[in-house]
């Protein structure tokens, strides 16, 4: 099987996905390709330069966009006495809150939605499309806070 960096060239397209997938939200696709790489790496723990490695990228390029997923949460930085070189991981929890915020930011488009709506009040023609807009975030809202909800309960049993 063929390789590149350090990995088949099945992850490595995995990989590539998953940095596509996270372009969409804003992401570097090198940050992408890092988080894909370390959703999957075995061990768990990987320094820059192994990172680099693994995904032929530069050390200036992991040591900004590692910073760049520090800041986000999604990963962590630690050191271990007797090792020069930091270690870097995904922060599993932090993926939780990350969803969460994405389903606080439905619950702030809906508030934004309604306060409209009441500018709005006396011109039903005016407020269609944001009657409209109100109603799917509304709808979305109530669906995901239920989700949401109903995955805690699961969570906390199991």
């Amino acid at each position: 099987m063929a390789t590149r960096g350090t990995h088949s060239t099945k992850t490595a397209e995995w990989i590539e996905q998953v940095a596509a997938f996270f372009v969409e939200d804003g992401l570097p696709l090198i940050s992408g390709r890092i988080l894909g790489y370390l959703l999957i790496c075995e061990p768990a723990e990987r320094t820059a330069a192994e990172l680099g490695a693994a995904l032929d990228a530069s050390s200036g390029s992991i040591s900004t966009n590692v910073r760049a997923l520090i800041r986000l949460g999604l990963v962590s930085k630690t050191t271990r006495r007797g090792r020069e070189a930091a270690l870097y991981r995904i922060e599993e929890q932090r993926w939780e809150r990350m969803l969460k915020a994405k389903l606080d930011r439905i619950a702030a488009t809906r508030q934004l939605t309604a306060a409209g709506l009441r500018l709005l009040s006396g011109n039903s023609e005016r407020a269609a499309r944001l009657r409209h807009v109100d109603e799917l975030y509304g709808w979305l809202g109530d669906e995901l806070t239920g989700l949401w909800d109903r995955r805690g309960n699961a969570a906390s049993r199991g």
